[in-house]
């Protein structure tokens, strides 16, 4: 729980002001303007309203391109509503952590008079809604005068930030304000959760059923191999940062190199050249020298970091846009706030171990826009392997809550194991320039999913896949007819006649026509790899090796 006796600055305490008491507002009864909102976007914020009446701090996921911003918008616009009849004192606060953030905010408020706290500018505290830094609201110079404001509504945006000591100070400063966090991704590092600051979550519907109903791109997912050079050199980093993510100087070290440099302009030739695109870099010089090697090629390319002046990254960010630029080569700038529909593809060149930024970054390709078709992500670090693809099952409710679920594909079902080698390993295996090959690792396109064994291009596809649909798995051919329909809950791809599937919690074998080869009764059965898998019967029991002839074997 938060100490509300004080409030501290970055470095030294101060007295805390009485709170108090926010309006009496019954938000279930509250004059709700849906306009301009889809049907979804109206519901997520009825279901806020709810929470509402019943506790003041609520969190909302939404994945990124489906509209937080506009839901959060229409809440203000209904609060201040409410405000000039109920309570013409009552102000509303809307803080966020980046520049884009507070600017696309602002935009969304349109013609609805608003202050902006922020530095350099001017600052109309006379207004009832502001919209903050929250590097400017809390600062030594504006914290006084800000903690004698009475908020009674606080929006915050990219929530997942809120355990920040900065954030923090909102509840110590205004604990009666009802407070509303927004994120796509109720995900911590450290995975303890949100509770301490909010009482529940409003959770949206996943990333699979707005790719299906057209609200978000369909999209190629292409990654390198699983037995790839690159993926072992990212499964062997131990050294870490403060935050708990992979440590920049060893990610520097390992991947800005020019042999894995040449590989991702190699892919990028070969899968979206031409295209617009976003690539993320690990840090300055590893962006600059990508910019360089594309740029001899003839790419129109540029490169944003935290340094570019910001009226440098405007223009730029404005010739982008307009396609006089191609491709943006950046470091920690466009995984949250920016927004621009027709990005082609993505390009992943930074491994993280973060969900939260990697889910970020594969939703700037997931917009839709009249001008594309479907999307295109690269990632040549092999970071689905850890997280699962962008529409991997979600348990955003045990994240929120702090429960310890490791994500994996389709939320840990087990892939990690079947891509951790060890080095002695990797010796025996005798790899190949074969293996460094990208391959085609989930197709989306007309509400059917496909993931593929074995694929060297956007449109190649194996003889049989697994696709999902509707949260559930079935078996497909090369022509997309379906051959088992999608009532499984998890499934592995097709190898040597063999299908592992999973239902009613257990695993078992089937082939590719439906029938069932080994019932399902083992806690796991993991993919035929080299004509092997792995299998555990009971969560207790160790792990061992069957054959494609389905034999135990040493």
């Amino acid at each position: 729980m938060i100490n509300n006796s004080k409030i501290d600055y970055w470095d030294e305490e101060v007295e805390q002001v009485t709170a108090f008491a926010g309006p009496a507002i019954s938000f279930s009864h509250i004059e709700a303007d849906n306009t301009g909102l889809r049907p979804y976007q109206a519901e997520m914020k009825l279901k806020v309203y709810s929470l509402w009446d019943r506790m003041d701090n609520v969190m909302l996921q939404m994945p990124t391109g489906t509209g937080k911003t506009i839901v959060f918008t229409s809440v203000v616009k209904d609060i201040r509503k409410w405000c000039v009849r109920h309570s013409p004192d009552s102000k509303i606060l809307i803080v966020a952590h980046r520049k884009e953030l507070i600017d696309q905010a602002s935009k969304k408020l349109g013609t609805i008079a608003h202050g902006i706290i922020q530095s350099g500018k001017n600052q109309r505290l006379d207004l009832p809604i502001q919209v903050a830094s929250i590097q400017t609201f809390i600062s030594r110079r504006n914290y006084d005068t800000m903690l004698q404001m009475r908020f009674d509504f606080i929006i915050i945006d990219e929530a997942h930030h809120s355990m920040a000591p900065g954030y923090q100070k909102l509840w110590n400063m205004f604990p009666h304000s009802k407070k509303l966090g927004v994120t796509a991704t109720p995900w911590r590092m450290s995975h303890s959760g949100f509770t301490s600051l909010f009482g529940d979550i409003v959770l949206s519907k996943s990333i699979e059923w707005f790719v299906n109903n057209e609200y978000l791109s369909n999209y190629d997912y292409i990654s390198i191999a699983k037995d790839s050079e690159v993926q072992h050199a990212v499964n062997g980093i131990d050294k870490y940062g403060a935050d708990g993510d992979y440590s920049g100087s060893e990610l520097s070290a390992k991947f800005d190199c020019v042999k894995i440099r040449a590989k991702l302009y190699q892919s990028y030739a070969k899968f979206v050249k031409g295209k617009k695109g976003i690539i993320y870099a690990i840090d300055r010089r590893h962006a600059s020298n990508i910019c360089e090697l594309y740029a001899i090629h003839g790419v129109k390319i540029c490169m944003i970091d935290g340094t570019t002046p910001a009226e440098e990254r405007n223009r730029m960010i404005d010739e982008f846009k307009a396609g006089t630029i191609q491709v943006i080569v950046n470091v920690n700038i466009f995984s949250e706030g920016f927004d621009c529909p027709d990005i082609e593809f993505i390009q992943l060149a930074r491994p993280t171990k973060s969900l939260s930024l990697y889910l970020q970054q594969v939703g700037r390709a997931l917009r839709i826009s009249p001008n594309k078709d479907h999307s295109i992500i690269l990632d040549n670090v092999g970071l689905y392997n850890r997280f699962g693809t962008p529409m991997a099952n979600r348990h955003w409710r045990s994240h929120f809550i702090g429960s310890d679920v490791e994500e994996s594909y389709n939320d840990g079902s087990g892939l990690k194991r079947d891509i951790m080698f060890d080095c002695e390993e990797r010796e025996e295996n005798g790899y190949d320039e074969g293996s460094e090959q990208m391959e085609l690792v989930e197709h989306a396109v007309g509400g059917k999913q496909i993931r593929t064994e074995d694929a060297n291009s956007a449109v190649a596809l194996a003889e049989y896949n697994i696709f999902r649909k509707n949260g559930k798995y079935g078996v497909c051919d090369s022509r997309n007819r379906t051959l088992v329909p999608p009532m499984y809950e998890d499934m592995h791809p097709y190898c040597n006649g063999y299908i592992p599937f999973k239902q009613d919690g257990k695993w078992g074998i089937m082939l590719k026509n439906g029938t069932i080869k080994v019932r399902p009764k083992y806690f796991y059965i993991g993919p035929f790899i080299e004509g092997k898998a792995e299998v555990q019967n009971t969560p207790e029991s160790p792990m061992y090796i069957i054959n494609d002839k389905l034999e135990r074997v040493e």
